[in-house]
């Protein structure tokens, strides 16, 4: 057998590297590995001399392919031997005899095992049912004394012997039962029958007296007891009935006095309801509760009646008419204490103390309730009760005719403490504090849900018509004497504190609203709309903002455009008007960030007033060309003082500061600076001009270039050689863009304010604005666009971006030109 098994593992072996060297020399194989090892044979062609040598190479490889095949024939020969194949059939027909004899062998010893086990069993079988014989004797003699007991005590009062008896009885005859055939059982299951409803006549004759409590017929209280006990024995609905007759006596003159009809049963009268079932429970608890067994839970039987009844009631006078609110809260506290003090005495929510009924008893399922959740589908007027308050409490900031929200919150400069906040919006948070926790004692449901809408909705008014309507108020009783109206930029910064405070607070209410709310209705919690509304407030204070500035930068603007530029004769330190156009920009910029909370609304402010002003000066000097080289050189100087003062609107600016805002105003004001510096250089040499202009402003725009020419004031004659020039040398450098930042200025710039809010000199925008809510980034500025505007003015005809389609086919002549006669232009 050792010699069979080792054979089939050589001949696996012998396969495998037949295999895998027919795998070697397959003609099917891939041309990949073809083309490897000719690549790895002739990397290169010097190579190709050594052919030769791998031509022999290649011979000796297939003569030891040729040998090892050879090798594993004679190897796969010897191990297919017909003679061992056979052997091996041999012994596998032995080893299959010799299963079927251990079989054969296993079946003879179980079937000696079951003969030897069948007395056994039956032994077993024997001995249980003289056990279950022996048991049933000892029952039957039981029962029969049981009985006989019990007929006894028939004729007695002795009550606590009789339930002792008839619950042997009762427990001896359930075994019995299937002997029940037997004339001998049959009859003294009929006679325990009759001593049964004999004995259920007795005491029901008892507990009538009890029920009925005769002055004349005094009961005795410790029979009422024994006599408990016997009816605990015979149980059903026997049991049910004399617990049910007890809970309809007690609670008789309850639903006699407190009818939902008559004035007792109103609603204002919920609190003397609990009273009088108090003091019934008090007599409950010191006279009759002993007499009860415990399984029958007397006292929580009482607490679930009177608590149905009462709920029954309450959604009848509810269902009749709307109650007052004071009424309706009084009553449903006076309900939610009556049930908590009764989950503190039975130490369990006070729906499992109603759960488990008579009803229920019966096999009907348990249905969970409370008597205060009667008053959830009423509880709207509740709701609309606070809806009608927190309408009272705006009424005085809405409409036309209603006081500003800011009237008695603004101060002058003179008084303090100055607020940051309008007080109407803490007025309005601190009630809907103060409804929530009131609500909460009284429900978590679903008019906490309802409740949630009426504090969504006045959010949103708020918004519209106090935060919103309020300043479009005091704008339109702006003065209009030309002076700087910073009461309107306070204005802003309070409103837009106030939408702030608001738009955080929301957000701390829906949290908190959804701690308290039920677990299935947190979902339908959300302010997300009313903080979206928030955001669009903040936005709108900041183009007021920008607005009051750009109003108070008007007149240093307009004094841009008085400046005779062309004729100045030399630089003589700042201009006259940076001082007011400083003085003004620092003013707003003071109010801001001294009146501002939110430092993202300062940063965010001060990067749109950077747009705005960087915008409105450019374009009051592109309005006021030309300048020739003076002009230029002083507005770059009057640049300089706008810059820094620029730098400081956030915060002050320290020296050498890198941060991104610094970064932001140079890039800005550096576009402004390189368009200066480009028209105050020198037109001689022209083709040196032309390449200052390619240096610094990096296009080959034909039309940028023209508008350099035109702030530059250069006369038409002269422009013609600027411009061929020009053509020349932007046609052959590739490194030139087709636009730059001029291409986004707009030579006859519009100055109406309602356009120029917001606007920048470059396409880039702000890396800060990203850090800002988006209704403040986004486009939204009251309808306000950018204040560039296309450049196609300046060149009837042309498009702004790209040299002139009429000067296409001129520039290649020029390239041609240029190649043939101008020569010393290629080194420009």
């Amino acid at each position: 057998m050792a010699s069979t098994s080792a054979s089939p593992s050589r001949s696996e072996t012998s396969i495998q590297k037949t295999n895998s060297i027919v795998h070697m020399i397959n003609p099917n194989k891939t041309n990949e590995n073809v083309m490897a090892r000719l690549s790895n044979d002739f990397p290169d062609a010097e190579s190709l001399k050594r052919h030769q040598q791998i031509h022999a190479k290649l011979q000796f490889e297939i003569m030891n392919v040729r040998e090892e095949i050879s090798k594993l024939k004679n190897e796969l020969k010897r191990d297919q031997d017909p003679s061992k194949m056979s052997k091996i059939q041999t012994q596998i027909s032995q080893l299959m005899l010799q299963i079927n004899v251990i079989r054969e062998k296993a079946a003879e010893a179980e079937a000696i095992v079951k003969t030897i086990t069948t007395d056994i069993q039956k032994l077993d079988t024997a001995k249980t049912n003289l056990t279950s014989a022996i048991q049933m004797l000892e029952r039957w003699g039981m029962l029969r004394n049981a009985h006989s007991q019990l007929q006894e005590l028939l004729p007695t009062k002795r009550y606590k012997d009789m339930s002792q008896a008839l619950s042997a009885v009762t427990h001896l005859l359930t075994p019995l039962k299937p002997l029940s055939g037997i004339p001998a059982v049959a009859e003294i299951f009929k006679a325990a029958e009759i001593d049964r409803k004999s004995i259920q006549e007795k005491v029901a004759i008892e507990m009538d007296a009890f029920f009925k409590q005769d002055p004349n017929k005094p009961v005795d209280r410790r029979t009422i007891a024994e006599v408990c006990h016997v009816i605990d024995v015979l149980g059903g609905d026997f049991r049910n009935h004399i617990i049910e007759r007890y809970l309809q006596l007690q609670l008789a003159e309850y639903r006699r006095i407190f009818k939902s009809t008559d004035e007792a049963g109103q609603l204002d009268n919920v609190p003397r309801r609990y009273a009088w079932f108090r003091r019934i429970l008090k007599h409950h608890d010191e006279e009759d509760v002993a007499l009860f067994p415990t399984s029958w839970e007397m006292t929580r039987l009482l607490v679930s009646n009177f608590s149905e009844y009462t709920r029954s009631d309450l959604a009848n006078v509810l269902g009749k008419s709307t109650p007052a609110v004071n009424v309706l809260l009084d009553a449903l506290q006076a309900t939610l204490d009556f049930e908590s003090g009764f989950a503190r005495r039975f130490e369990m929510p006070f729906d499992e103390i109603t759960a488990s009924s008579l009803i229920s008893r019966g096999g009907i399922a348990n249905v969970k309730w409370t008597i205060s959740s009667v008053f959830d589908n009423y509880f709207n007027v509740y709701v609309d009760a606070q809806d009608r308050a927190i309408s009272d409490m705006l009424s005085q900031y809405r409409g036309p005719r209603s006081r500003s929200s800011m009237e008695g919150a603004m101060q002058t400069e003179s008084e303090s403490p100055v607020p940051i906040i309008l007080p109407s919006s803490t007025e309005l948070f601190y009630f809907y504090g103060q409804t929530l926790e009131q609500c909460e004692k009284y429900t978590k449901g679903e008019p906490m849900r309802k409740l949630s809408k009426v504090f969504a909705k006045w959010l949103k008014v708020y918004s519209d018509d106090v935060l919103l309507a309020g300043m479009k108020r005091e704008t339109g009783r702006r003065s209009f004497e030309g002076k700087d109206n910073l009461q309107e930029v306070r204005n802003a910064c309070m409103i837009l504190n106030t939408a702030e405070y608001c738009q955080n607070t929301s957000l701390q209410l829906e949290e908190r609203l959804k701690d308290k709310i039920s677990e299935e209705l947190k979902e339908d919690i959300s302010f997300q709309e009313q903080r979206d509304t928030f955001s669009t407030v903040i936005s709108s204070c900041i183009n007021t903002i920008l607005r009051e500035l750009e109003s108070s930068c008007e007149p240093a603007f307009a004094a841009i455009l008085k400046t005779p530029w062309m004729h100045l004769e030399n630089v003589s330190g700042r201009s006259a008007y940076i001082v007011d156009l400083v003085g003004s920009i620092k003013q707003v910029a003071e109010v801001v960030r001294t009146r501002v909370e939110g430092k993202k609304y300062i940063r965010n402010f001060a990067d749109k007033a950077v747009g705005l002003v960087i915008t409105r000066f450019t374009q009051s000097v592109i309005k006021s060309r030309p300048l020739k080289k003076i002009g230029a050189e002083q507005i770059l100087l009057d640049v300089q003082a706008v810059k820094a003062c620029l730098l400081d609107l956030p915060e002050p600016h320290p020296e050498n500061s890198t941060n991104i805002y610094t970064k932001y105003v140079t890039k800005n004001t550096g576009q402004l600076e390189t368009m200066l510096k480009v028209i105050l250089a020198p037109d001689d040499p022209p083709e040196g001009f032309v390449q200052n202009y390619c240096l610094l402003i990096g296009d080959r725009s034909f039309s940028n270039f023209q508008k350099i020419l035109d702030l530059k004031g250069t006369p038409r004659i002269d422009q013609q050689k600027l411009l061929d020039i020009f053509l020349s040398v932007t046609s052959t450098n590739s490194e030139l863009s087709d636009i730059s930042f001029l291409t986004n200025i707009d030579m006859d710039p519009n100055f109406s304010s309602s356009s120029s809010s917001g606007g920048i000199i470059s396409n880039n925008s702000h890396e800060s604005n990203n850090r800002i809510n988006s209704p403040i980034n986004n486009n939204n500025n009251n309808g306000l666009p950018s204040l560039l505007r296309s450049a196609s003015n300046s060149i009837e005809g042309y498009e702004r971006s790209e040299t002139p389609k009429s000067f296409g086919d001129f520039r290649r002549l020029v390239n041609f030109a240029r190649r043939e006669t101008l020569g010393p232009l290629g080194g420009i």
